[in-house]
């Protein structure tokens, strides 16, 4: 029986795991950079959203420096449960931080949706009221009413995060556009409809799948959603990879949790201090993700230099190749295959076992 070296065998998975980012992810970034790069205007900064757009703000500055093209992208740290926070100040945010499904405590929900900490939560509610149970979006409407009837106590536990996250807004330029361009994987737009709500800004969203495209209003201001890659469908209604999207969230995540809070620092070197939530087994194995997202965005540079494009129809064959057959991902790979659902109280969600891909 032929042996392997250990060092054999870590060159094995390497190139394995790049042929995967070459293979899987480079034509879906590929195409998004390209479809970005063409629609927002020159002159004009692109914020790349959460967890996701930590690898496509990559890509697309990779896309950027092979078309000699002005890297015009910023990194915006975000996320729905900080923003569900942030608007719990506002009472015309609850019909979208209340929507999806949920069952549970107050507690449970204050803590898992809000990312409100113990102090927090009993400096507003009394420890039988934390007990109560609710239901989701059954409840909506109750739920919608005992948050503002603690509004200025909600309003107070929120208001130090809420200051320093318009100081860190401020500060990579936020403020300064007229209109925000942003970026994401997709898929409803929720972040965006709160960015739009709760900062008052005209949005234009820039995803590979737009569930609500089309142009609406927002507490008084324009909100365009774009889906480069498909639009008008949602979940369970057969797109695969709007259905087997959970793959794409996967590999596209940053080494960090769920963003849940910022803070004045107290360090000289420093303005903020960032908090995050708990990390899957995607962030523990980041090292391998590296390799993944390493041979993507060597691929996608080479696409770009050379003119290469994809088409829509190209993307979703090469991707529901890969999650829909047995096979197609390597073992080394597998560690990867997780995303937290915490919002729902779902916990840890593993697509490979979720679809029988194992």
């Amino acid at each position: 029986m032929l042996k392997i070296s250990h060092k054999e065998q870590l060159i094995m998975t390497t190139t394995s795991l790049h042929h995967l980012g070459s293979t899987l992810l480079s034509p879906s970034l590929s195409f998004l950079s390209q479809q970005v790069s063409q629609s927002v205007p020159k002159g004009n900064k692109v914020f790349f959203l959460a967890r996701e757009g930590y690898w496509l703000q990559q890509a697309y500055q990779t896309y950027s420096a092979a078309k000699e093209e002005v890297d015009n992208s910023q990194y915006l740290l975000v996320s729905r449960a900080f923003l569900f926070k942030v608007g719990l100040s506002n009472p015309e945010s609850y019909p979208i931080s209340l929507k999806g499904e949920f069952k549970g405590t107050l507690y449970d929900l204050m803590r898992a949706r809000f990312m409100l900490s113990n102090l927090s939560i009993n400096e507003v509610f009394t420890e039988e009221e934390q007990k109560q149970t609710v239901e989701l979006p059954t409840d909506i409407s109750m739920v919608s009413l005992y948050l503002e009837s603690r509004l200025e106590k909600l309003t107070q536990v929120t208001e130090e995060t809420r200051s320093t996250y318009f100081t860190y807004l401020t500060g990579i330029g936020f403020f300064e556009q007229e209109t925000i361009h942003m970026v994401d994987l997709g898929y409803s737009g929720t972040i965006q409809k709160l960015i739009t709500m709760l900062f008052n800004k005209n949005t234009v969203g820039h995803y590979l799948i737009a569930s609500n495209p089309g142009s609406s209003i927002c507490n008084g201001h324009s909100m365009e959603m774009i889906g480069y890659l498909k639009e008008g469908v949602k979940l369970t209604e057969g797109y695969l990879p709007l259905d087997r999207s959970m793959f794409w969230e996967s590999l596209l995540t940053a080494p960090v949790g769920q963003f849940q809070d910022i803070r004045p620092s107290l360090l000289p070197d420093r303005e903020f201090d960032y908090y995050y939530g708990r990390k899957v087994a995607t962030q523990h194995n980041f090292h391998l993700l590296e390799q993944i997202c390493e041979g993507a965005l060597e691929t996608l540079r080479c696409h770009a230099e050379n003119d290469i494009t994809f088409t829509k129809e190209e993307v979703e064959l090469l991707y529901t190749s890969f999650v829909t057959k047995n096979g197609m991902l390597p073992k080394s790979s597998w560690p990867l295959f997780s995303i937290d659902d915490d919002i729902s109280s779902y916990g840890t969600v593993e697509p490979l076992a979720f679809f029988g891909l194992k």
